[in-house]
């Protein structure tokens, strides 16, 4: 994809809004330790694949996440961190968890965490983006992230094909996917609430908390109601992301993200 990012982005690229500026940066920086692994474990898995449309889905998923981390590193490279020291600690942390999952877990173990990631993200890119994409000012930044959730739902049943097909089991995977959310969840926010510490945001006025603690409560109903209720949905025994359609509009919107890709080729 030909997104190029300028030297030296604010750590506060979304004005106003350094949470979610720190939000979308935390989830950048999470992505070239979880994708490497998530790929390792695809391709941990192949040899005992023998379903041709499910090996086609895996080597597909592999190449899109090998662009996604790769283009998130650029991102990452180019965002001004140096008031941000902590942040090494917590990225070596992850790298290490992905690193012994791969060498002392099970395939079992590492095809079930990808499927509960890959379930999470799923619906996370429809509470986030709806139809309409990311409510961002129009830049590469925005463009990745969109190209990114629009590939996230183009795979979303790929990681569950192969975990069925290789080893299956339905109590096991909700249990490691359950236990995979909460693991990278746990340090998405561990690393918000660092650059929260180290750069917290100007205080308020009065009127701008109350504001913000109106916005706080609706956001949290609204998470509830188009986050957490259709995650839940993903724990029952026979949910499959196959049953998961992308509308018209997304579909209009990954079409636009393959001509730009098309032509950047």
């Amino acid at each position: 994809m030909p997104f190029e990012f300028p030297d030296g982005i604010d750590s506060v690229f979304v004005p106003d809004e350094p949470e979610l500026s720190y939000g979308l940066i935390a989830a950048s920086l999470l992505l070239p330790y979880l994708e490497p692994y998530l790929i390792r474990s695809m391709r941990a898995a192949r040899d005992s694949v023998s379903d041709p449309e499910v090996l086609s889905g895996l080597d597909g998923f592999c190449a899109q996440e090998g662009q996604h981390y790769r283009i998130h590193s650029k991102f990452n490279e180019a965002c001004r961190l140096e008031g941000f020291p902590g942040l090494a600690s917590l990225e070596q942390e992850l790298k290490d968890d992905y690193q012994r999952f791969t060498t002392q877990k099970s395939l079992r173990f590492n095809l079930a965490y990808a499927e509960g990631f890959e379930a999470f993200t799923m619906n996370l890119v429809h509470f986030i983006m709806g139809d309409d994409g990311l409510d961002l000012p129009d830049s590469p930044i925005r463009q990745m992230w969109e190209w990114h959730f629009i590939e996230e739902l183009e795979h979303r049943t790929v990681t569950f094909d192969v975990y069925e097909h290789v080893v299956g089991g339905y109590f096991y995977r909700l249990i490691v996917g359950v236990y995979a959310q909460w693991h990278f969840t746990r340090w998405l926010r561990k690393v918000n609430r660092y650059m929260l510490r180290a750069n917290p945001p100007p205080k308020r006025t009065p009127a701008q908390k109350k504001k913000r603690r109106a916005e706080g409560r609706s956001a949290r109903r609204n998470a509830v109601r188009n986050l957490l209720v259709p995650l839940l949905r993903t724990y029952l025994p026979h949910y499959s992301p196959h049953k998961v359609d992308i509308s018209p509009a997304m579909q209009d919107m990954a079409d636009r993200y393959t001509a730009m890709a098309t032509q950047h080729s």
